[in-house]
């Protein structure tokens, strides 16, 4: 009896410490193309995805699963609506803080850049996604792509849910429940840019995967990608601590240390998610709050034009104090 066709991808992952081998570009392709047609039973799956947790992906690995998503979920021929300016996306959630980076993407809206927020919700019972917050902040929600090209047609901020455009890959992501570790496609799908926005920002929690993320957007053609190390994994700056920002822009790779805009901050014990709300609207005062999203805001400034950080700062700071609540 022949064998199973994916057992050679596990093969290649799975044999001796001589032997196995990372998978090539077109491997790991073909690899999510046979798991997004339904063509692996649920024991290859918890396998292929722990080898590769194991493992640790490398770029070429991470390079042929974005392809391969985007090519499946028929990402490479969206045109990229006339008011998009900047994909952001927002899969850890939040736990330590509230969600300050989505007042930032207000605030950038406010200024007339159009953004397309994706992301996820529910992977971690303690944390708080972004799709919780957005009724109260006035971010309307698309259904579909098409519904969120339509909408961005004019620059605003839209939140486009990982369900509407890419169903698969959320059953993977939530699989960690059942098989207790992150796998590759939680860092996949942070990099899918759906509507291939000029500027793309991503955060990470682990210091090393910036360099998966700087490949794989050279790979893919993108022409703007920002990584940084953002609190709890979002893309949100530390304001209190010294930050690196790794970008691929102007077909180069560089890397820039942005100092702190206030000192240390205590951590607070607890938050409501009202607190979000308040501060935006000025009925509560919140000093790391205030500098996070001024950073955060900032840094989206620097890819989206040639400002350098300082300047930046002082752009978002303006805009701050004139937004319209």
């Amino acid at each position: 009896m022949a064998d199973h066709p994916f057992a050679e991808s596990l093969r290649i992952l799975g044999k001796g410490p001589k032997t196995r081998r990372p998978l090539t570009q077109d491997e790991a392709s073909q690899a999510l193309a046979m798991i997004l047609a339904g063509e692996v039973t649920e024991k290859q799956l918890g396998a292929f995805l722990l080898l590769m947790r194991a493992n640790g992906e490398t770029p070429d690995e991470l390079i042929g699963f974005v392809k391969g998503a985007r090519q499946s979920f028929g990402l490479d021929n969206q045109a990229c609506p006339a008011g998009l300016h900047l994909d952001w996306a927002a899969y850890a959630g939040k736990w330590r803080y509230p969600p300050y980076y989505l007042l930032s993407l207000k605030l950038l809206a406010q200024m007339g850049f159009g953004i397309l927020l994706h992301g996820d919700q529910g992977q971690f019972a303690q944390r708080q996604y972004a799709q919780a917050f957005l009724a109260e902040l006035n971010v309307p929600i698309a259904d579909s792509l098409p519904a969120a090209r339509a909408m961005l047609v004019t620059p605003q901020l839209v939140y486009l849910p990982l369900t509407q455009f890419a169903e698969p890959l959320r059953e993977i992501l939530h699989l960690k429940e059942e098989i207790g570790v992150r796998t590759v496609f939680n860092t996949a799908v942070k990099l899918l840019n759906p509507l291939n926005s000029p500027v793309a920002v991503q955060g990470i929690f682990h210091k090393g995967v910036e360099q998966l993320h700087l490949q794989t957007a050279q790979a893919l053609g993108y022409k703007t990608n920002l990584v940084f190390k953002g609190e709890g994994g979002e893309a949100e700056m530390r304001p209190d601590a010294l930050s690196t920002v790794y970008a691929w822009q102007k077909y180069t790779q560089s890397e820039q240390k942005l100092n702190a805009l206030i000192e240390r901050q205590q951590r607070p014990e607890h938050w409501d998610p009202a607190d979000l709300v308040a501060l935006w609207q000025g009925k509560k005062q919140d000093i790391y709050g205030e500098a996070a999203v001024m950073a955060t805001a900032a840094v989206a400034l620097m890819g989206l034009g040639s400002y350098n950080y300082n300047h930046a700062v002082c752009l978002v700071e303006q805009a701050w104090h004139k937004r319209a609540v």
